[in-house]
């Protein structure tokens, strides 16, 4: 079997090319605006350029490690045949977080002595759906703009030095468009705009001044970097190749500015090993150790979806689970993960009782048509970023006027040869597939969305500061295997108020996207006192992140936390799923 790429590519290898369209966006592999090509993410060493120009494609460096190729799809299996490729995937989709500053103890250390900080000197990078750049919140009082640069990738035009797509505008320009007196003349200068609202509310959260007549953020004395996610004439299309450009592009300004950034990722996908070993998350944990930065990322909202479950296989045994498939779906992906060392034997069953064969890891992608839905299946792995081994469904209507077999459909894994026997699954993010697609028997543990496995990140649930408990759509748990424990602490997600992107006014919203800037513009506070008044100049990164531990609040009647053996207990000495903003 090949190991140098994910499932999803492998699986793409065998569909016809008839459905590629529809497969195409399922899997998020379509590199947009661009016919005849795809993007595939690689880990490289030595001249990728050289190897995409060889093979008729182009290289998008991120950094001295991951790069994006654009190039002819026939020629792509032919990466596997160079060293400088250590393994390739396709760009994965990534969702919004979605469904108050006194929970937070933000207020005191903003209006009392001798703190009173606001966040002054340090950046703000926020990665996400754009900006209502015209909203009072991101002014200052003489109406100039407080964005130092903004980058849309769906626009383009003149993108930032070193990179290949979308479109910079520099404070200048902003600050032109705005002494514009319409929408419209506003549009003319600096055409990017926040469709989606998601952005325009997270960077309320993390840094609004409250000048629109809405509370203040946390740090409103910061200034940001801003960064549009996507592709051009692809609003609302998101992929962690975007996260990754844009990670790059906010520590290069911020380098060049001089001056510490906190940066947000209020995003996440349910594909990838959950073990902080995906190649996002890696890149981010590479990323986090560059310049003065920290980087908070939310935890997803899949704590109550039923899209993950888990068991083991015992030698010689066999084990099953079911997962529902609603009406009119018309096409649907899981992934099963599992030790390498183990072999097992997977079987698929429809809801009418039709089954494939015994699939083995030899077998290599495979298709089979159970009544009204086409069934691809395929093994990767051992992976190189972790050893271990993925086995991946995707089910496809065989009849394009019909939707998949509704139902429950099993899986059997039969345990050939095994020695660890622990295995996990996860479908789509309820984003994605909706309420009415879901496992049979759910595990809530282990329901983080990637990256915020990534172990150098600062990792975001969300709590209701109302109740004080936690909200249930929260993602929560440990790594796959018990890697890491995560969330590294909670802040306010439930029904938060923020600036609006369509109007000067306000909003209200729920979800770890809501509760990740809360901590973002908390960080912006701490680098303030720390490094720009001379505190601590080393009070980023890791150092920064132990501090906001500690401090943090965990000792919470009728709150409890998870053991790696299911029991409840309370992890207050070392670092919980679970921590309440505290400073």
């Amino acid at each position: 079997m090949e190991n140098k790429t994910d499932a999803a590519l492998s699986i793409l290898s065998i569909v016809p090319r008839s459905e590629l369209l529809g497969t195409e966006e399922y899997l998020t592999l379509l590199s947009f605006g661009q016919v005849g090509t795809w993007q595939i993410v690689v880990k490289y060493n030595g001249n990728i350029e050289e190897v995409a120009r060889k093979e008729g494609g182009i290289a998008q460096l991120i950094n001295d490690q991951f790069a994006v190729l654009t190039m002819p799809p026939d020629n792509i299996r032919n990466l596997l045949n160079y060293t400088e490729v250590e393994y390739m995937e396709t760009p994965k989709k990534m969702i919004y977080n979605v469904t108050n500053m006194e929970a937070s103890c933000i207020t005191t250390v903003q209006n009392n002595p001798p703190y009173e900080l606001t966040g002054e000197g340090v950046l703000l990078g926020i990665i996400d759906s754009g900006i209502n750049y015209a909203h009072p919140d991101f002014r200052n009082e003489d109406g100039t703009t407080r964005i130092a640069y903004l980058w849309d990738q769906t626009i383009t035009g003149k993108p930032p030095e070193g990179f290949l797509s979308g479109t910079e505008y520099t404070r200048e320009q902003i600050n032109e468009a705005l002494s514009k007196p319409t929408r419209v003349e506003r549009l003319a200068v600096v055409p990017s705009e926040d469709i989606i609202g998601h952005g325009t509310h997270v960077a309320g959260i993390a840094g609004g001044n409250g000048r629109g007549g809405g509370t203040k953020g946390v740090a409103p004395g910061a200034e940001f970097i801003i960064v549009k996610m996507g592709q051009p004439d692809f609003e609302g299309f998101v992929r962690n190749v975007e996260i990754m450009l844009a990670v790059r592009y906010i520590l290069e300004r911020a380098t060049k500015l001089n001056k510490p950034v906190t940066i947000n990722i209020s995003i996440g996908m349910s594909m990838g090993p959950h073990d902080g070993n995906a190649l996002i998350e890696q890149f981010l944990d590479d990323s986090a150790t560059r310049w003065k930065n920290n980087i908070v990322v939310g935890s997803g909202n899949e704590g109550n979806t039923d899209n993950h479950t888990s068991g083991r296989v015992m030698q010689d045994g066999e084990a099953r689970f079911e997962f529902q498939i609603g009406e009119n779906v018309t096409q649907f992906n899981l992934s099963v993960w599992k030790s390498f060392i183990d072999e097992f034997e997977f079987q698929i069953i429809d809801p009418s009782g039709r089954q494939t064969p015994r699939l083995i890891y030899e077998t290599g992608p495979v298709q089979y048509v159970l009544g009204g839905t086409k069934v691809y299946t395929t093994f990767a792995g051992p992976s190189p970023l972790n050893g271990d081994e993925e086995f991946a469904i995707y089910l496809s209507t065989a009849n394009m006027n019909l939707p998949i077999t509704r139902g429950s459909w099993t899986v059997v894994i039969y345990g050939v040869k095994v020695i660890d026997g622990r295995y996990n699954a996860w479908g789509p993010t309820v984003e994605v597939t909706g309420r009415n697609s879901y496992f049979l028997q759910p595990v809530e543990t282990t329901t983080l969305t990637t990256p915020s496995t990534a172990r150098l990140v600062i990792s975001v649930g969300a709590y209701n500061h109302v109740t004080n408990q936690i909200a249930p759509f929260s993602g929560r748990g440990f790594g796959r295997n018990a890697s890491v424990i995560k969330p590294d602490l909670v802040a306010p997600g439930v029904e938060i108020s923020s600036a609006s992107n369509v109007t000067s006014g306000y909003r209200v919203l729920s979800g770890t996207s809501m509760a990740t800037p809360h901590v973002t513009g908390g960080v912006a506070l701490l680098m303030q006192w720390g490094i720009v008044r001379g505190n601590n100049a080393f009070l980023y990164g890791e150092n920064l992140k132990a501090y906001l531990l500690r401090g943090a609040k965990k000792d919470v009647p009728g709150v409890t936390y998870p053991s790696q053996n299911g029991d409840m207990v309370n992890y207050v000495l070392k670092k919980a799923w679970i921590f309440y903003v505290n400073n």
